[in-house]
């Protein structure tokens, strides 16, 4: 009788709901057969077929689009709930697909728009190709099939994911710069656009996201959150974390970090009451389907934004695992206020759990907002996973269902079922209405666009193509990892056949959570380096293509440095300056190109990593980011950069734009800076290491001597470790590459392998303080243990030889004899800068070119500039434009090759200073500072001007080209619209 009447309270409620839906219909196959999502794995896949519908409360339907081999996906409603945008696969029928790319199709993707009153139709987007025209020889008008000689992505641009923004903008992200992330497990790299909502001024407000962003979806407050691929550095490959930014791309910042075991964070929606609902999800095996948990938008007064980074330390939620019994788990970094919403299911990698009927009660995608602080879901009974684990079937049956005031749901009955229909699958539900009748206001918070007036910091004058980045110390740090070996004082053991420690763990130490490079302490941090990063573009079809990108590299990808800046601080009497908090001021502040995707690694005296921040940073142009209030504190209060030495006028900021800074040693052996011209400096095996262990090493480690059982005389190519890794040279892959142990003193573990972040004996991924080779060239150990703390065999390699008792996954390598070369060995010792080449080698991921050997150009390999320069218009500002327009202004910098000699143009579509329309003006522009020029306009621009553009372009040495297009109006009203629809 219960049941009953809880049915019919429900039936009541669907009846109450008086707002039509629009949602996307999906192919169903039946209970035998699996269908195909857009989700994290694969963002550009989808079943043919999908309609766009709109669903009245009577229970009648319109199909808005009609798909036979296209398909509609992510349906959003405009704030005044006149226009539906969504994207649109134009052709995913088998045919159009490439099975060589991921099955993505030729055909690609575009936003679109329909105006629900008069059912128009509108195209924002035509499939833009803007590739990185140095990295290849590419066509910019056909990505797919352009004419012979050409490289080819070999499949379309797809355009997904668009978010409406106040002020008449558009968010989506896009592939159409043609990169693939750094690691395989997701294709291709989405970035984030914005551009006027009739696809006018578009712009590129995260270069740093250079693993894939998904679906930004705006916030009450005029931020945007949106999905992150987190896979820099040696993290695991599966990571996706939710983060919010500025829709000008400034100001990013964590809501829900990538930090526990292998999951996905990624749909995500605002309700009434300002929570924030986001969907984890374990990828390709769930087609996106999960468990939905939700938190406030910012923390208590007074409290950081996040629990602790122990997971011990972070309150218990509440979830269902497969078994059917009510349990709860916990996670590193958990946001103030978390707590399940679907706690009757889970987000892991096997089936949904079993009810008390004994059916399986399914799992969530899809998180919606709807008035009353309702949430539209997409729910699918049954398992809900394409595994026997223990049993995929019956297969997804996806239906729109109401969760009433976002109350946790812990039974099936609690759902408010909209629609089902076992024919097809729902998805995308969203409530049609205005955003007032949500969020009780008419649009999101307007946050200003992009200022760059030079009002942020003197270093940053108007119109500037830099940024500034700091923070107010590094002694305030959460660097140490939240699963590790207590054998090892909490960090990763050395070498271990076992996955987990003995909490049942994974080791959390640069894959998940954490990144310490050995054990140390803060008086040990010396200096902050920071790293330039690059995209990988997509050039595997075509001229100098094929399956790698011309090199070999621990993450896969180009780390540059930008410069290493000295930290720590002495007042006139040699006595360290303090901080408010009482530890020496570790502060700094460092000027480098906007736009530029950036990290930091804390390193020491001998410029060794201590610990890497492995996400990707970016500053907009004009930007001083300096907030963080520590070094991945986030469970801290933030110290406040005002207070620090680097916040006081006077105090000399590098410029990182104007030559590369880096730590050396003086004769008596103390840390002082060399400033080496270069914009950034690269650290590579055949041209930069190599010579070192001709010079140094192979004298005695050859095939005939065989020094401790390491060949490094052999320079020619043998077979990688694995299928997937190409033929290296002998002496590299001994050294960079040897997991597999083919090589040398064999490990004592039980596979006899070099596992965790082992490359092989001699070194350890982006580890040179836990490095044989560091050790052995530096003359001791570095790593902050002992001989005497872990056993070591005393034969090398014979596992039979360690002490009695020792279990072989707790021990260690010692050091051993002397420095190398050996004082006594007749071969010249070491520069102190040759040792430390060795050491940023290891640190920056051990990179290879491999151009020579696969006979590409020298240019399209590891030392390829794959960045963009940056270009920015700051005057005339978009759309409506403040008078009077005094100035044109165009600011245009690089960090690798460098600006292009005479590549600067900026023209007009307007008469500017007696030249017409169209006529070059970058002549008229003046250089007046700091990468800024400018076109005086003693006159100003007329008051009258409607759809008016200004257009610049700018190109690097390496032969990428920017272009911007700026659109503005100087009449008082704004854009003039062309359709007959209001805005």
């Amino acid at each position: 009788m219960a049941l009953l009447c809880l049915a019919c309270s429900f039936d009541l409620y669907a009846q109450s709901i008086d707002y039509d839906i629009v949602y996307v219909r999906q192919a169903r196959f039946g209970d035998a057969t699996n269908t195909v999502w857009p989700e994290v794995g694969h963002p550009g896949r989808i079943d043919p077929g999908a309609d766009l519908v709109l669903r009245h409360p009577d229970g009648s339907e319109e199909v808005l689009v009609d798909c036979t081999d296209c398909a509609v996906t992510d349906p959003v409603v405009g704030f005044e709930a006149e226009w539906v945008y969504y994207s649109l696969f134009h052709d995913v029928s088998e045919d159009a697909l490439n099975p060589q790319r991921n099955d993505l199709s030729v055909a690609g993707a575009d936003v679109f728009r329909i105006h629900l009153v008069s059912r128009a139709i509108e195209q924002l987007t035509f499939g833009e190709f803007t590739p990185n025209t140095g990295s290849g020889n590419w066509d910019e008008t056909d990505p797919v099939d352009p004419p012979s000689g050409h490289n080819r992505l070999g499949y379309g641009i797809l355009n997904l994911g668009p978010m409406p923004l106040p002020g008449g903008r558009l968010a989506f992200t896009s592939s159409r710069n043609g990169f693939i992330p750094t690691r395989p497990f997701t294709t291709p790299t989405m970035q984030l656009f914005v551009m006027d909502d009739d696809g006018e001024n578009v712009e590129a407000i995260a270069p740093m996201t250079l693993g894939s962003a998904l679906h930004p979806t705006i916030l009450k407050d005029g931020r945007l959150m949106f999905s992150s691929y987190e896979s820099q550095g040696l993290r695991d490959r599966r990571l996706w974390g939710v983060w919010a930014i500025q829709p000008d791309g400034r100001a990013w910042e964590p809501l829900v970090s990538a930090m526990s075991s292998p999951e996905a964070f990624h749909f995500m929606t605002q309700v009434s009451s300002g929570d924030i609902v986001v969907e984890a999800y374990y990828n390709i095996n769930n087609n996106g389907f999960g468990a939905l948990y939700a938190f406030p938008p910012s923390p208590p007064a007074g409290e950081p934004a996040f629990n602790s980074w122990d997971p011990a330390q972070n309150p218990q939620i509440d979830m269902t695992p497969s078994n059917g019994q009510p349990g709860s788990f916990t996670m590193a970094y958990t946001p103030r206020g978390y707590y399940a919403v679907t706690p009757m299911t889970h987000h892991n990698d096997d089936a949904a759990p079993l009810g008390d009927d004994g059916q399986r009660v399914g799992k969530f995608t899809h998180p919606s907002a709807a008035p009353g602080n309702d949430l539209l879901v997409v729910w699918s009974p049954g398992p809900a996973n394409d595994l026997d684990r223990p049993t995929p079937e019956p297969y997804y049956d996806a239906g729109v269902y109401l969760v009433p005031d976002t109350a946790p749901v812990w039974h099936p009955d609690q759902l408010v079922p909209l629609v089902e229909d076992e024919g097809f699958n729902a998805a995308w539900p969203r409530a049609v209405v205005p955003y007032r009748a949500i969020h009780g206001v008419d649009e999101p918070a307007e946050l200003e666009w992009l200022p760059n007036d030079g009002s942020a910091h003197p270093e940053l004058p108007e119109g500037t193509p830099h940024g500034l980045v700091g923070t107010s110390s590094l002694y305030k740090r959460e660097s140490f990892p939240h699963a590790g070996d207590e054998d090892f004082d909490g960090l990763d053991p050395f070498n271990t056949s076992q996955n987990r420690n003995g909490n049942n763990r994974r080791w959390s130490n640069w894959f998940y959570q954490g990144a310490d490079a050995g054990k140390y302490d803060n008086s040990d941090i010396w200096a902050i380096r920071i790293l330039a990063m690059e995209g990988i573009p997509d050039r595997r079809y075509g001229p100098n293509g094929g399956s790698t990108n011309g090199f070999v590299s621990h993450a896969n990808e180009r780390l540059r440095i930008l410069g290493e800046i000295p930290v720590r601080k002495f007042d006139q009497e040699g006595a360290p300056v303090l901080d408010p908090e009482g530890n020496p001021d570790t502060s700094f502040l460092a000027k480098l190109p906007a736009d530029t995707p950036f990290t930091f690694q804390t390193i020491d005296r001998n410029g060794m990593v201590l610990n890497m921040s492995q996400t990707w940073h970016q500053v907009r142009p004009g930007e001083m980011r300096a907030d963080c209030g520590g070094c991945h504190a986030h469970s801290q209060q933030p110290l406040a950069f005002e207070s620090t030495a680097a916040a006081q006028p006077g105090f000399e900021v590098p410029d990182l734009s104007d030559g590369t800074p880096l730590l050396t040693h003086d004769d008596a052996g103390e840390p002082v800076l060399e400033h080496r011209p270069e914009r950034v400096v690269d650290v590579e095996f055949l041209r930069d290491v190599r010579p070192i262990l001709q010079d140094h090493c192979v004298q005695c480690h050859n095939g005939a001597q065989n020094a401790g059982n390491l060949d490094l005389s052999e320079t020619t190519l043998v077979d990688g470790c694995s299928w997937n890794v190409p033929d290296l040279p002998g002496d590299y892959r001994r050294l960079a590459a040897d997991e597999c142990a083919d090589y040398g003193y064999a490990p004592v573990i039980s596979n006899g392998s070099w596992r965790q972040t082992n490359a092989s004996r001699y070194v350890r991924k982006f580890q040179s303080r836990r490095s044989l080779l560091a050790w052995k060239v530096f003359g001791q150990r570095l790593d902050g243990w002992t001989n005497a703390d872990h056993p070591t065999e005393s034969t090398p390699g014979d596992a039979e030889t360690l002490p009695e008792g020792t279990d072989p996954n707790e021990a260690d390598l010692d050091f051993t004899g002397t420095i190398m070369p050996p004082p006594d060995s007749g071969v010249p010792p070491l520069t102190i800068g040759e040792k430390m080449t060795i050491a940023r080698w290891i640190d920056l991921g051990a990179p290879i070119d491999l151009t020579s050997q696969l006979g590409y150009p020298p240019d399209l390999g590891w030392f390829m500039d794959t960045q963009r320069p940056v270009l920015t218009i700051a005057s005339p500002r978009p759309e409506r434009t403040p008078q009077p327009v005094d100035v044109i202004r165009v600011g245009a910098a690089d960090a690798n090759s460098g600006l292009a000699d005479g590549s600067l143009s900026i023209r007009a579509d307007f008469p500017v200073l007696g030249r017409p329309a169209g006529a070059e003006l970058v002549d008229l522009a003046v250089l007046e500072s700091d990468g800024s020029w400018a076109i005086a306009l003693p006159e100003g621009l007329p008051g009258n001007l409607v759809d008016a553009h200004v257009f610049a372009e700018v190109a690097d040495v390496q032969g990428n080209v920017t272009r911007v297009s700026r659109r503005f109006h100087t009449t008082g009203t704004g854009r003039i619209f062309s359709d007959r629809f209001r805005q």
